[in-house]
């Protein structure tokens, strides 16, 4: 009985496309990497500014740096957070495959949009919190849509994550 030869992948199927597809995540990888370093700097120009203006003796203006620091800090997590399961999930498919890989693919997104969502909903409380001690310009209109927009992002993460069905 001859030896059957092993099949090879086809070039130009499901693998190649797989292929590409991860290779396509590499630019948008470093394009994030490049906007956190942006990201970071100004960071410290803010508190630089803040220390310069002698603001951090009002505090009210304290508060609001606070505030805005805190969101650049989720921001920024948010951005690590996508970037990492993005990598992850790019290592993943590269040396694993089949069931197994399919398993670890729906914890890790199960764990991910669990942490992106609340990542999203403190942002935005950090938002309508310093525009509603800002006491900027803004309408009695803009608040109430703030808010609201705020309370459906609130209520869309409980619906789906507490009252979820369980598989």
């Amino acid at each position: 009985m001859a030896e059957q030869p092993e099949k090879k992948p086809d070039p130009m199927g499901l693998d190649a496309a797989s292929f590409w597809t991860r290779m396509a995540q590499i630019p948008i990888l470093i394009g994030l990497a490049i906007a956190m370093v942006l990201f970071i700097i100004t960071f410290f120009v803010d508190i630089y500014d803040a220390i310069r203006a002698y603001e951090f003796l009002d505090r009210k203006k304290t508060i609001l740096l606070i505030l805005n620091l805190l969101d650049m800090v989720f921001i920024a997590n948010l951005v690590i957070m996508v970037a990492t399961n993005t990598f992850n999930t790019y290592r993943l498919k590269r040396h694993h495959g089949g069931e197994d890989l399919m398993i670890q693919s729906q914890r890790a997104y199960r764990r991910m949009k669990h942490r992106i969502v609340s990542t999203i909903i403190i942002i935005s409380t950090i938002h309508v919190l310093s525009e509603l001690l800002e006491f900027s310009n803004l309408s009695v209109q803009q608040i109430v849509a703030l808010i609201g927009l705020h309370m459906v992002l609130l209520f869309t993460y409980v619906a789906t994550n507490v009252f979820q069905s369980r598989e």
